[in-house]
């Protein structure tokens, strides 16, 4: 029994036999799909050949496009059935109701197809009709179809046959050619070449591969059919190689071969570089590999080899690359504006577009906003307010969820309330991913494009990829801003808080003898407000060590009293009330016994972290100048516990009590002290 694969392959075969793929429109085939259109009631026929990873259109009408990819198509499954297939609603097709052609845009239900046969009964494609709701074909509209398929194989037939008629005359004037000059010993190299490029021209054609030779001499150059279909030239046999090379992009001019290079074989003969295709304008990548052949005084006489399209390959690797440095751009963003000039600078390279943006909606004023759309050389910016009304069909679609992948809006019977908007802005095909928030429409990442053209799921996936992105930064945004808004309220409220608690504290002890105590009590309510004052400036996330310090110390000497030095070093906040309460006590007791007491004291405050460990340790140490000298104090109250206790309740403190004052040093590891807590 044959296997698949060499069914696919004669298949295939049989498809290049006819010499079809990628030919012009051709008025017979135009009106056998319109027949088609007409008799079955559809909005969209086509004459459709199956090749390898495409489907091309040989005839179409409704779609706008010449060939889409191979994984969603219908006729795909068409060529495994027999001779006609009918899908009367694709949605409760197993087959097809996750086909995104189906799912989302253009929301085909309906398709019948009629297959197209060789005369040795292989399925090369079908003749189809497609519609955008549920159907039913009668009897006559089977037949009909089906009679025009066979329509179809009898003009492909005669094309075949004319073909070949003239390819035996022409190859009964190369072997005359041949002959005349087999004698010499170039001539039998060349014609070596010539059999070989034969042989092998079935196999390249199938791979989509391009062939040509270049005449070092003359410049001239033989090309492949192919060939000019990867450059966009008019389908010919010979060529000057001045016409490809102005169509290389400036930058990469380098990269590709001169005639003055290919003359003494110092062009490259494996490289890539870019194009700018003759027939439409679009930017290719091209992969180029090629030898030289010598003749017989070992001169390079020509160059030979191949070309490949890579663009699909090039551009996947890109929009890889780019969806992984993408939310490290996002993260510098401080703007919406910001986010939206990120976003559709990734998503227009990514997709090739010639406008790609951010629009915020606002359902309540009936508006929509561009904050920025990215524009290829010559588009016209579309940035400012729009009127939703004149979107409404989008709108609709988008308020529910679905992302739009739009191949031709003149095309899709669904947009026609919109469709004026779109001309006026000059766009022809889109993509629009909505940004839902909460079950609302907040906004709506987009790409359009001057020309149609079919959107595949790679593409789609690379929208999905920066609109998730970009809604993540947004959000980012929008909960900072909220976050500053609490922060304020609760300083506010603190700030409130604190200074209830000073009144009552005020109002209790009014009448208590030791006053002392009362003033160490307000002293250290002053404290805890200073850290507290510097944690909410850091979002109570983290606070630096030396705005903690000099906050408090503030409190309890004037500029040029205090000396603060160190590294930058991030407080959590247990870590930072805690500092704040020790140095408050530290201080008061400087002001009533140490260094502060006298005009010439003063108090150094370091510290550093050690690096020689697996842990790093925070060392600070507080040191006295100037003052009378220190005494170990005989009673030990609240104050010299909370300085006992250390930074963060460590307890890692050492005191040295010395004639030119109070020296000591703290110590914590660095991660305690970093610490957020809960």
């Amino acid at each position: 029994m044959e296997g698949i694969a060499s069914k696919e392959q004669r298949r295939l075969a049989a498809l290049e036999s006819y010499n079809v793929l990628d030919t012009p429109r051709e008025q017979d085939f135009d009106d056998i799909a319109q027949l088609a259109s007409t008799i079955c009631g559809t909005p969209i026929a086509v004459v459709n050949l199956i090749g390898e990873d495409r489907q091309f259109f040989k005839a179409e009408v409704g779609l706008g496009v010449r060939e889409t990819p191979i994984d969603s198509s219908f006729c795909a499954k068409a060529i495994l059935e027999q001779d006609f297939m009918m899908v009367a609603d694709a949605t409760k097709d197993p087959r097809f109701n996750c086909n995104p052609l189906v799912t989302g845009q253009p929301n085909i239900r309906f398709y019948a197809g009629a297959l197209l046969k060789s005369d040795d009964d292989l399925a090369i494609g079908t003749v189809c009709v497609l519609g955008y709701e549920p159907k039913q074909l009668s009897e006559d509209q089977k037949r009909s179809l089906q009679a025009l398929a066979r329509q179809v194989m009898s003009q492909l037939e005669l094309r075949r046959t004319m073909q070949g008629m003239s390819h035996d005359l022409a190859l009964e004037r190369r072997l005359s050619a041949k002959r005349q000059i087999r004698a010499s010993k170039v001539g039998a190299k060349n014609e070596e070449l010539l059999v070989n490029d034969a042989r092998s021209k079935a196999a390249h054609d199938a791979g989509r591969i391009g062939i040509f030779e270049v005449d070092i001499e003359s410049n001239d150059m033989i090309v492949s059919e192919e060939f000019c279909r990867i450059f966009g030239v008019p389908s010919q046999r010979n060529y000057n190689a001045s016409v490809f090379q102005k169509l290389i992009i400036d930058e990469d001019k380098k990269t590709a071969s001169e005639a003055a290079s290919s003359g003494d074989a110092n062009a490259p003969l494996s490289v890539e570089y870019r194009i700018r295709r003759g027939n439409d304008q679009r930017v290719r990548w091209v992969a180029r590999r090629a030898q030289f052949v010598e003749d017989d005084l070992g001169r390079p006489s020509k160059m030979i080899g191949v070309v490949i399209d890579v663009t699909d390959s090039k551009r996947k690797d890109a929009r890889i690359a780019a969806l992984l440095t993408l939310g490290d751009r996002l993260r510098v963003g401080k703007t919406v504006e910001d986010i939206s000039r990120i976003a559709s600078e990734i998503l227009a390279e990514g997709l090739s577009v010639s406008r790609a943006g951010y629009a915020s909606i606002n359902s309540a004023t009936g508006n929509l906003f561009v904050e920025f759309n990215w524009l290829a050389a010559g588009v016209p910016s579309i940035a400012g307010h729009h009127a939703l009304n004149e979107f409404s069909a989008t709108i609709d679609r988008l308020d529910v969820g679905d992302t739009l992948a739009v191949p031709n809006v003149n095309a899709a019977s669904w947009l026609e309330a919109d469709l004026e908007a779109y001309v006026a802005l000059g766009v022809r095909s889109f993509v629009k991913v909505p940004i839902i928030d909460r079950g609302v429409l907040v906004g709506v990442l987009f790409a359009h494009d001057s020309k149609p053209r079919f959107w595949s799921k790679l593409e789609l996936d690379f929208a999905w990829g920066v609109a998730d992105r970009a809604y993540a930064a947004i959000a980012r945004l929008n909960a900072e801003s909220e976050q500053r808004l609490l922060n304020q309220e609760l300083s506010h409220r603190l700030k409130n808080t604190l200074s209830i608690v000073q009144a009552i504290a005020a109002q209790t002890l009014r009448n208590v003898t030791e006053k002392d105590a009362v003033a160490a009590f307000n002293g250290r309510l002053h404290a805890l407000s200073s850290a507290h004052d510097v944690l909410l400036q850091q979002s109570w996330s983290t606070a630096r060590l030396r705005d903690v310090i000099g906050k408090v110390m503030h409190l309890h000497a004037t500029d040029g009293k205090i000396v603060i030095s160190g590294p930058e070093v991030p407080l959590g906040p247990k870590a930072g009330l805690s500092l704040s309460l020790l140095l408050h006590e530290l201080g008061t007791n400087a002001i009533k016994y140490g260094a502060l007491s006298t005009d010439a004291g003063t108090v150094n405050i370091s510290w550093h972290v050690s690096d020689d460990s697996e842990k790093p340790i925070l060392t600070l140490k507080w040191e006295e100048r100037g003052g009378p000298p220190a005494t170990e104090p005989e009673r030990r109250g609240f104050g010299s516990r909370l300085i006992r206790m250390g930074i963060a309740g460590t307890g890692d403190v050492e005191k040295n009590f010395t004639p030119s004052g109070l020296i000591a040093t703290f110590r914590a590891p660095l991660s305690l002290v970093m610490e957020l807590g809960e």
